[in-house]
C-alpha cells in the first residue's frame, strides 16, 4: 500500500471539484487514494480505510504504520520474508508464475506461504489504550489484556484485538457512516457512479436511493451494474446526457477528457460563445459535459 498512489482519474475528480461540479465523493474503496488525491473534497468513506488499525473493544484508533513496525518486531521471520519479496520484485506483478519465479509461492485461497512461519505461531500487539486501562465488556466483566514479555498479546485476553479499520465481509456500516451517506445523497442534485458494480448493498441503496428522489444519474464502469436497468429504463433515447448516461469507458480515461471538455466550456462561457448542445456525439466525455453542466 506504501508504494501505491492515486491515479489521473482521482486527480480529475479533484479538477472537477475545483470547476464546481463534484461537492461530496462516496467511496467504497479503503485505500485512502480520494482524501488524498482531492482533500478540498468531502470524502466518506464507506467501507472505512487501511491507514488505521481499530480496536473491537473500545474502538480506538492507532496509525496503521505504528501498527505494521510493531507486527515486523513481533515477527522476524515474516518481516524477513517481505524483505526479500520487496527486492525480488515479487510483490510488483500479479502474474502468479512469476511471483513463484520470484520466491512467493501462492496457495488456491490465495494465501502466501511463508517458510518456516506458520499462522498459528503469527503474534500481534495489544490495543495500547486497553493495555493501559482494560475496559469493560459488554456483559458489565473487566477486559482482560495480557502480553508476553515481547509485549504481545496472549491469548488470554479478552479485550484489545486490533483490525484494520475497514468493514469486513460480515460487518455491517455503522449508522453514523450510513447517516452521512444519506444525506450527502440528498443534498446533491446528480450522481455519478464511477468504477464500480453496486454488487454491495450499502452502496447500490444510495444509487437507488437517488434514482427514487428523481436525481439523474450517469455511471461508468467497465462490466455490469447491479440493476442498472431500472436506473435507464425511463430515459428518452433521444437525450443529450442531461437526464442520464451509461457508459463502459476507464475511469482513468474519461475522467481527465471530461476535465478537459469543462475547462473549453469554461472558456467558451466567458467568451460568450453559444452553446449548442449535438444529439450525436462520437466524444463520451462531451456526453458527461452536459450531463454536469
Amino acid at each position: 500500500m506504501s508504494m501505491a498512489n492515486p491515479n489521473s482519474g482521482h486527480y480529475a475528480l479533484r479538477d472537477l471539484g475545483k470547476l464546481g461540479m463534484v461537492k461530496n465523493v462516496i467511496t467504497q474503496n479503503v485505500d485512502s487514494f480520494h482524501p488524498r488525491a482531492h482533500p478540498e473534497i468531502p470524502t466518506l468513506e464507506l467501507h472505512g480505510y487501511l491507514r488505521s488499525a481499530v480496536c473491537i473493544t473500545c474502538r480506538n484508533e492507532h496509525p496503521r504504520d505504528v501498527f505494521q513496525t510493531e507486527l515486523a518486531r513481533l515477527n522476524p521471520a515474516w518481516k524477513e520474508f517481505l524483505k526479500e519479496a520487496i527486492s525480488s520484485g515479487a510483490l510488483e506483478t500479479e502474474d502468479p508464475d512469476e511471483k513463484r519465479t520470484r520466491g512467493i509461492k501462492m496457495n488456491a485461497d490465495g494465501d502466501v506461504e511463508v517458510p518456516g512461519a506458520p499462522y498459528t505461531t503469527f503474534r500481534y500487539p495489544a490495543c495500547p489504550t486497553c493495555l493501559a486501562r482494560p475496559p469493560p465488556l459488554a456483559d458489565g466483566t473487566k477486559g482482560v489484556v495480557e502480553v508476553d514479555r515481547d509485549g504481545a498479546l496472549e491469548p488470554t485476553s479478552t479485550a484489545g484485538i486490533l483490525k484494520p479499520a475497514v468493514v469486513l465481509f460480515g460487518d455491517s456500516i455503522s449508522a453514523e457512516v450510513k447517516h452521512a451517506a444519506d444525506e450527502a445523497i440528498d443534498s446533491a442534485g446528480r450522481l455519478l457512479v464511477l468504477g464500480t458494480s453496486l454488487a454491495t448493498y450499502s452502496a447500490w441503496r444510495l444509487a437507488k436511493r437517488a434514482k427514487d428522489r428523481g436525481m439523474p444519474i450517469a455511471v461508468i464502469n467497465m462490466g455490469g451494474v447491479r440493476g442498472e436497468e431500472a436506473f435507464f429504463t425511463d430515459l428518452d433515447p433521444k437525450q443529450a446526457g442531461g437526464r442520464g448516461v451509461r457508459t463502459e469507458i476507464s475511469t482513468e480515461s474519461l475522467l481527465p477528457a471530461l476535465v478537459h471538455e469543462m475547462r473549453k466550456s469554461e472558456a467558451r462561457s466567458h467568451q460568450d460563445a453559444p452553446h449548442v448542445a449535438s444529439f450525436e456525439r462520437t466524444n463520451p466525455a462531451e456526453v458527461f459535459r452536459d450531463f454536469l453542466s
